[in-house]
């Protein structure tokens, strides 16, 4: 029995060198080392869409969407933007990043500035892939 992609999400990023590959590397988040010791990651359904969430410390939240899900990318990405900051606000974090995977490579530049111009701690990335690319079950390298 196969697994859907964000529980495969989720299983791998339960290992702290995934979620720093991840925050660090592919996001370019500056956020203090200790984070990565108190981190916390689950499946969740946000605004109808399945996603993997991370909260990281006392300072991020992310959440991780396959963008082949999304139908309507201006209307699903403003009401992912607005759902992640009062979330975010609601626990006290200081920023919201999304992270769409999939092959959109536009995504980025047509749709980044719903989040500046909603909040400056409010990012919007497009992945290709969350890692250095997942091997043959899927997982994240």
């Amino acid at each position: 029995m196969s697994l859907n992609i964000e529980k495969k999400w989720q299983q791998d990023l339960t290992e702290r060198s995934r979620v720093v590959a991840l925050v660090r590397g592919l996001l370019g988040c500056t956020c203090p080392e200790e984070i990565f010791d108190h981190h916390q990651v689950r499946q969740k359904v946000i605004t109808s869409l399945s996603a993997v969430e991370l909260i990281m410390g006392d300072r991020l939240l992310v959440w991780i969407i396959d963008g082949n899900k999304i139908d309507d990318p201006e209307q699903a990405l403003g009401r992912l933007f607005h759902s992640g900051r009062t979330e975010r606000d609601s626990r006290n974090l200081n920023r919201f990043r999304l992270v769409v995977v999939g092959d959109f490579p536009s995504w980025e530049k047509k749709w980044a500035h719903l989040a500046n111009e909603m909040d400056p701690k409010v990012h919007l990335h497009v992945l290709p892939k969350i890692t250095g690319g997942p091997d043959q079950e899927g997982k994240l390298m």
